[in-house]
């Protein structure tokens, strides 16, 4: 059987490396674009924060998971220290995977097409109220349902300003999500198997896929694909301002990612 380690001690095993590596493997990029994907990855940290503290507040009280005896040794709100740096670890993780994948955030006709913005709309005010919907069916989905209803209102709002942008980009942000989360994925069946933290069976389906419930692998991919769109929509609303104040007949060439005279983004 594997030792039990302390939520900390998982992040020193499974997290802060990783992002180590993807630091110093960050790209290249000059001084503009370098300073907007900081400013985009602080913003997105800051958001994960808000956003996502009261519903894991609520489902830890609820009992949909709990963590071993002495793997949590600071609470706040109901939550482990080690959860608080998750919401930055995972977002960091995310977009350096973003930005090694890479992408263009350059704003073209089309990109505010109405339908894909409508469509997503619709999507995410679905999942809203069948997340809602699924909690009041049985005990079991209080994980599902909740996070689906919780992932609904940023499907929502970040197809609503770039949809058309997001339809014609899938391969770049399903590709910059599953990456990511396919790492969490096996850290975060490790960390259930060494029994740092376990779901309960009560509140959760029992589907799972090599021992990893459905509900975390959602969770993974859910808070990935949310970030991802986040930090590309941030940039590609840049550019879209930028090219509004530009003068009439100027050049509207794609953005270069990785000009010559380019800095690290982590300098």
């Amino acid at each position: 059987m594997l030792p039990t380690l302390t939520y900390l001690q998982f992040h020193l095993v499974f997290s802060l490396p990783v992002v180590a590596a993807l630091w110093y493997l960050a790209p290249r990029y000059d001084a503009v674009r370098r300073r907007r994907a900081t400013v985009g990855i602080a913003i997105l940290v800051a958001i994960a924060y808000v956003y996502t503290t009261p519903w894991i507040s609520y489902m830890i009280r609820r009992g949909a998971w709990s963590y071993a005896d002495g793997a949590v040794l600071v609470r706040a709100l109901s939550i482990p220290l080690g959860e608080y740096l998750f919401f930055t670890i995972q977002t960091v993780v995310t977009a350096f995977a973003l930005h090694l994948i890479g992408f263009d955030p350059t704003f073209r006709e089309g990109d505010f097409d109405s339908g894909p913005r409508i469509a997503g709309v619709v999507a995410g005010v679905a999942m809203v109220g069948g997340g809602l919907w699924l909690v009041t069916v049985d005990p079991s989905y209080l994980y599902l349902g909740g996070l689906i209803a919780w992932v609904g209102p940023v499907v929502a709002l970040q197809w609503a300003v770039g949809g058309g942008y997001l339809l014609r980009t899938p391969r770049m942000w399903i590709a910059a999500t599953l990456i990511p989360a396919a790492y969490f994925w096996i850290a975060d069946r490790i960390a259930i198997a060494m029994g740092t933290w376990r779901l309960s069976a009560e509140f959760t389906t029992g589907i799972a896929v090599f021992g990893l419930p459905i509900e975390e692998m959602l969770f993974f991919a859910s808070a990935g694909v949310m970030t991802v769109n986040g930090l590309v929509l941030f940039e590609w609303v840049l550019d879209w301002n930028d090219r509004r104040g530009r003068p009439a007949g100027a050049p509207t060439d794609s953005f270069d990612p990785e000009p010559e005279s380019a800095e690290p983004v982590h300098d």
